[in-house]
């Protein structure tokens, strides 16, 4: 509770600041009684008074929230406050920059024009960071209507010495972080995400965790959809750290075990084989590879369910070895160096569900918190992938960083 509190004063501290700086800038310090100018300091009261309620009503609902329901309205509250405050920090950046000079440079008073009178710094400032403003305003807008169903393939082909003769060109199709709860009861995304999957005539379909949001219920309705994947070898997957029900006050651990009992058996409903610390062999043409998939191991606060020693002894010395593990840090805690995986797969950042990536450069607040975020990584002969994410939490948008399904096409070589 302490830590909702603190939350909520920094909240306080920030949008306070926000809106008194607006004032000054707006209306001066001593502003002249019209209506502009009541209408206005009405806005800038009665704004931050109602979301600061918002944010601590949610904070007080989310932890004994008995649905999805409750994540998906704070997460609509979260944009319309993104959408209002965002665009009031842009305009006082781009104005801030702007009157650095001022502080360095006295330059004498001008005479007015009498036929081109001059517009004043302070408006022109004002006028330019109205225009910068509408940017992050137009591009949130667009990640709620459009981005975060805007589906994207990445194609990536690997090669591997050791990969076995039978399985050259295998094809995996990779996908993450469904949080079915977010989509509610609209279905049209992802059937257009599974026609983009079977599209891809993948041999093996991996799901790297996170099912849900955090309740089973979240799940009914959506078997007809999944059960339409196709995969010519099988459909595997793991758990995320939202598939524990870790996120919310049970009234009991029994009610705690039912939900989580049920996550578990809507894997076998919508057609995934769950791999929790185990490893399987796949065989073809009498030679095999091994597929391995541990629960959710992640730094604090992130749960440590994993087991990556008892999944690693049901291998049996395959020449190559896939690993799936939901959280990233997970490759550089106990795989790298450790345990022989060639290729790990994981998901969980999501990349923030916003960044930008231009050629081989991007960027995302997601950098600063993991080490691997998003994309490929080797390290010696050792590779891992972060899918960015099907779905999403929270805030319901993407911003530059679209949902994605992974297909890979292993090559001997």
């Amino acid at each position: 509770m302490r830590y909702h509190l603190a939350f909520l004063w920094i909240l306080v501290l920030v949008v306070g600041t926000i809106d008194f700086l607006l004032w000054r800038i707006l209306f001066g310090s001593k502003p002249r009684k019209n209506w502009h100018t009541w209408i206005g300091g009405a806005g800038l009261i009665v704004a931050p008074v109602l979301f600061l309620s918002g944010f601590f009503y949610f904070g007080m609902q989310i932890p004994d929230a008995s649905s999805h329901e409750v994540y998906n309205s704070f997460g609509t509250f979260l944009t319309i406050f993104l959408l209002v405050y965002l665009p009031k920090l842009f305009f006082l950046i781009v104005y801030g920059i702007g009157r650095i000079p001022d502080l360095f440079i006295r330059k004498p008073a001008r005479q007015p024009d009498r036929h081109y009178p001059r517009i004043s710094r302070a408006k022109f400032l004002s006028q330019i960071g109205i225009i910068m403003a509408t940017a992050p305003f137009v591009g949130l807008l667009f990640g709620v209507l459009k981005g975060r169903f805007a589906f994207y393939t990445r194609q990536l082909k690997m090669v591997f010495p050791n990969l076995p003769k039978a399985f050259d060109g295998l094809r995996i199709v990779q996908i993450s972080d469904l949080h079915l709860g977010s989509f509610g009861t609209n279905r049209e995304p992802l059937k257009e995400a599974v026609e983009l999957i079977n599209a891809e005539n993948p041999d093996l379909v991996l799901f790297t965790g996170d099912l849900v949001n955090n309740f089973a219920g979240e799940t009914r309705g959506w078997e007809e959809i999944f059960q339409k994947i196709n995969a010519t070898i099988g459909k595997y997957s793991i758990l995320g750290n939202h598939d524990y029900g870790d996120y919310s006050t049970w009234p009991s651990e029994q009610r705690k075990a039912a939900n989580f009992k049920s996550i578990l058996s809507a894997h076998r409903r919508l057609g995934f084989h769950l791999l929790r610390n185990e490893s399987i062999a796949i065989e073809k043409e009498g030679e095999k590879i091994a597929l391995s998939g541990v629960e959710n191991w992640g730094h604090p606060p992130f749960p440590q369910y994993g087991d990556l020693a008892a999944a690693w002894n049901q291998t049996n010395g395959e020449a190559f070895k896939i690993l799936m593990s939901h959280d990233p840090d997970h490759w550089d805690s106990e795989v790298v160096g450790n345990k022989r995986y060639d290729l790990t797969l994981a998901g969980h950042t999501h990349g923030m569900q916003f960044g930008f990536e231009i050629g081989k450069y991007n960027w995302s607040p997601a950098k600063y918190k993991f080490k691997r975020w998003a994309g490929l990584y080797q390290v010696g002969k050792q590779f891992l992938y972060v899918n960015r994410g099907l779905g999403y939490l929270g805030m319901p948008a993407r911003v530059g960083m679209p949902p994605e399904i992974t297909v890979f096409t292993l090559r001997r070589g």
